[in-house]
């Protein structure tokens, strides 16, 4: 048990960090029969399915972690899983209001912009998932090729649909 008298999520952890997560899978469920309504271990149970492949089962979890009181650190992550959830099982649509709701909540979480990337190409909006990645790229490469076109490559992103990019800019 935890100080806060909630489950020791050590062992959950120490089983999907060795691929063990059909007995995750199972010692979460043991303690959400005991305390359904936990959003720490509804987020828990999302992850090890997700992982899993089962993101259709992961979704519901993730929406109900979400709905509880779930702590800011693991929030912005299960907003994550669940727009990539329902990206992979081909609700966009869905997953395009949750990532859009979570970046504009998180908007220096870079996992989260290549996420939202994933999901504005699957809609075919190719365009905004390519100044997301370029944002990304831009706020997180740290190297010296990187940093030689790093006004090139704003410059870029900011025009890529006025016909203003020079070709030395390219």
């Amino acid at each position: 048990m935890m100080a806060d008298g909630g489950p020791d999520l050590s062992l959950v952890r120490h089983l999907k960090s060795r691929g063990r997560w059909d007995e995750a899978r199972l010692r979460l469920e043991v303690w959400l029969n005991a305390d359904p309504e936990n959003p720490r271990l509804l987020y828990e149970m999302a992850l090890v399915l997700d992982n899993q492949g089962r993101e259709e089962e992961a979704i519901a979890y993730y929406q109900q972690a979400l709905a509880g009181d779930l702590d800011q650190m693991h929030r912005v992550d299960a907003m994550l899983g669940l727009g990539s959830s329902l990206r992979a099982v081909g609700r966009v649509h869905e997953s395009y209001q949750v990532l859009a709701d979570a970046t504009s909540q998180y908007p220096n979480h870079l996992a989260l912009k290549v996420f939202f990337a994933f999901t504005l190409e699957r809609m075919g909006n190719h365009g905004d998932a390519l100044t997301e990645l370029l944002d990304v790229i831009l706020e997180s490469g740290r190297s010296d090729s990187l940093d030689l076109y790093r006004a090139a490559i704003q410059y870029a992103r900011d025009h890529r649909h006025d016909g203003k990019l020079p070709r030395e800019q390219i």
